[in-house]
């Protein structure tokens, strides 16, 4: 089974998946979707970090380090960023992969940080290549018509124009998909920083009201 769904806070989405868990569905994969594997109905308790790795070594030590501590590695991958940790729920105490606050917190600020860096680097790259002329013409998208590159295709008529139009039309089409695509990835990006962010700052408003 696969579900698209979109959750307020971290929080909020281990307490779904341990409902999930509840009606006997185990999470196997996570990645635009969540994907799930019927199994027996189990208590567990889900707990999401946020993290990248820069090697294979580094990875594998991270998740011993989860599995020594009796946690079960999920879903997630050595750069997915979210890791997916589970364990046997228990009545008497609430279970987490974090020791403090400020740990679990501190995943929104990471997941802000690297999902800025990567909507950046898109956007560096779509204004040098736009640049250079190499790939994408950065006013495609206001003049789809540069997306047509055959010679004087606009001063063309009659049948002579519509062979030419509709024999690159595929090929423009293609260039502005590609342009679009990657500026839907900016923005999305952009919406997980702000999402992070904006789930930080609630966490943390909720922990000084709880001390208070």
């Amino acid at each position: 089974m696969k579900k698209l769904k979109l959750f307020r806070s971290y929080q909020a989405e281990e307490k779904w998946l341990s409902e999930q868990a509840a009606a006997g569905w185990r999470l196997v994969k996570k990645g635009l979707f969540y994907t799930f594997r019927k199994h027996s109905p189990q208590q567990q308790t889900f707990s999401v970090d946020y993290r990248t790795f820069k090697n294979k070594a580094d990875y594998e030590s991270y998740l011993s380090l989860f599995s020594d501590a009796g946690w079960t590695h999920a879903a997630g991958k050595i750069r997915s960023g979210e890791q997916y940790f589970t364990a046997p729920a228990q009545q008497d105490s609430e279970l987490s992969i974090f020791s403090d606050k400020e740990s679990s917190h501190s995943r929104y600020t990471k997941k802000a940080w690297h999902s800025l860096l990567k909507a950046l680097f898109i956007f560096v790259f779509m204004i040098l290549s736009s640049l250079s002329n190499s790939l994408y013409d950065i006013g495609i998208i206001v003049h789809p018509s540069r997306a047509f590159l055959t010679p004087g295709i606009w001063e063309k008529t009659g049948g002579a124009f519509w062979q030419a139009f509709f024999f690159e039309l595929p090929f423009a089409a293609l260039r502005i998909g590609l342009y679009v695509l990657l500026i839907g990835y900016v923005l999305l990006f952009a919406f997980y920083a702000a999402w992070a962010l904006i789930c930080a700052k609630i966490d943390r408003g909720i922990d000084n009201e709880q001390m208070e």
